[in-house]
């Protein structure tokens, strides 16, 4: 989607830059103490400290760079002595800027190839039993962000659970396609950075219980191109067993346009190549070589999670064998129970530069092609003006309508809850007149709430005492999911609904998200014509 603002851009830049995941208030607490743990490559020393211990940039893979770039990920070479883990490892290389985080190309290039690093935060009182484990994939297009852009001492402190963040390969370094790597065994490839994130669930079901986790009791949350991967990690065989039930927060794998096949998203890996200055024969030798900056500041080529010209995960290779869709609505994806929710209001993030008529029905159109009239039919522009009728149109069918659709399918297999985060006071970073609209419920306003803690969008100092009483509820059903019974407080999705509303006034039970959402709209020929 062209929406994405220079503010959004500008604020990524700033998660980069300030990086909440290294938790100073556990580093340099009156009480820190050193910390060790013993994993299957060698023993780490953490930190322990305001009731918190913390384990930072440990590695589950062996750095993807030269040879290995473009590979699946490797173990980790084990090391002697005791290897510090009181810092953050590096962010995987990223290119920030208004195209480039859609898959556009340029940008300001940060973080390095050496990034397989996950961190690792669980409360200082130690016990016999094991704890619950949280483990979060972390949202960003698939072409920014890190795990270390998010504190979950607070999660692991006040629910008593060990929570695990990490990276994966983004842009072209994590999702490239292309016929060569069929050579080196890769298949098309198209899915570095989903093994990635498998490989580090692998890590943690044999490595947590040294940090006081339970290796058979594991909850895998994930946001945005998170929640995208974690879907598509449900339709891969080899998912089975490293998670016990699943959070998907604002991202379903069921938009048509992000679905893409391996075989297609390879198509174009020869021309991209090319416009590096890498000819054929031998083009995976020559992008090999190159310095990983040119690669993350190369537009995308293929079809992703924002349709043509941006970066995802792929089907029909070895980790995904076929579309997820199919792969759901027939039963064949990891049966755990699924809690499947989005924002009342995704959208309003990315608008904020539609400011008349003109631009609303050319972004319309360039969107959703020949459908595009009918959207404009269905989404007329109302007196708040175009922004805020863009930003519905998009709400709607890029997330809300996908996640409802993922919900009715997954529920004739297992447990299904769905929700929807609808606070339209929750805090942004800065004021309504700056970003030119009312942000409302936005795009990841919810992750404050379920972490606790601020990170780029959002101070939680700002939090009312009613914001505050809310976060401490959906923390609490985050932790508790699948373990706790939610009874009629918060009964399972059969078909349409219901779904639970959060908002600082109270929450509510919802039948009516299909038709708000105007579902019957996006569903069946519509859906299927986008792109």
């Amino acid at each position: 989607m062209r929406l994405l603002s220079l503010l959004f851009a500008c604020l990524l830049i700033a998660a980069c830059a300030t990086h909440p995941g290294k938790v100073d208030h556990v580093r340099f607490a009156a009480d820190a103490q050193s910390a060790l743990a013993s994993t299957e490559a060698g023993t780490i020393r953490g930190v322990e400290g305001a009731g918190v211990r913390a384990f930072l940039g440990v590695p589950f893979a062996r750095p993807p760079v030269g040879d290995l770039r473009w590979r699946a990920p490797q173990p980790v070479e084990p090391w002697a002595g005791v290897r510090d883990a009181t810092r953050l490892g590096s962010d995987c290389t990223q290119a920030i800027g208004r195209r480039a985080i859609l898959g556009g190309g340029g940008g300001l290039v940060v973080g390095s190839e050496d990034c397989l690093y996950l961190n690792i935060y669980a409360p200082a009182e130690t016990s016999d039993r094991r704890l619950p484990v949280m483990v979060y994939i972390p949202g960003g297009a698939f072409t920014v962000g890190s795990g270390a852009n998010y504190d979950p001492s607070k999660l692991a402190a006040v629910q008593d659970r060990v929570v695990v963040t990490l990276n994966y390969r983004l842009g072209a370094l994590g999702w490239l396609a292309h016929p060569e790597f069929k050579m080196e065994g890769e298949g098309f490839g198209g899915n570095f950075g989903l093994m990635d994130q498998q490989v580090a669930l692998q890590w943690v079901r044999r490595n947590i219980a040294a940090f006081g986790g339970d290796p058979a009791n594991v909850t895998l949350f994930a946001e945005s191109a998170g929640a995208w991967s974690a879907c598509y990690l449900m339709a891969s065989p080899a998912s089975e067993g490293l998670y016990q039930r699943v959070i998907l927060q604002s991202g379903g794998c069921l938009e048509p346009s992000s679905l893409v096949s391996a075989e297609a998203a390879a198509q174009s890996g020869p021309i991209f190549a090319e416009r590096l200055g890498c000819p054929e024969p031998d083009q995976i030798a020559c992008l090999k070589a190159l310095p990983a900056w040119r690669l993350s500041r190369a537009p995308s080529l293929r079809a992703g999670i924002n349709g043509p010209g941006s970066w995802g995960p792929v089907y029909g290779d070895a980790t995904v064998p076929e579309n997820p869709a199919v792969a759901i609505d027939q039963g064949r994806f990891t049966r755990v129970p699924a809690l499947v929710g989005t924002n009342l209001d995704e959208g309003r993030l990315f608008a904020n530069e539609v400011k008349d008529m003109d631009r609303y029905q050319k972004e319309t159109i360039w969107m959703y092609g020949d459908v595009g009239p009918r959207v404009l039919d269905r989404y007329p522009v109302g007196p708040d003006g175009p922004a805020y009728a863009i930003a519905a149109n998009f709400t709607d069918q890029r997330f809300a309508c996908p996640s409802q659709a993922l919900r009715r399918q997954l529920s004739r297999y297992v447990p299904v809850w769905g929700y929807e985060f609808a606070d339209r006071d929750a805090p942004f970073v800065l004021p309504d007149w700056i970003v030119g609209l009312d942000l409302g419920a936005y795009h990841a306003s919810e992750l404050a709430y379920v972490f606790g803690t601020s990170w780029v969008f959002a101070d939680v100092k700002r939090f009312t005492p009613q914001q505050k009483a809310l976060s401490a509820r959906m923390q609490a059903f985050w932790a508790d999911f699948g373990q706790s019974d939610f009874g009629s407080e918060w009964p399972r999705v059969d078909g349409a609904g219901p779904v639970r509303v959060f908002t600082a006034k109270g929450d509510h039970l919802d039948d009516a998200f299909f038709q708000r959402h105007h579902c019957d709209f996006w569903d069946g020929t519509v859906f299927g014509a986008v792109h």
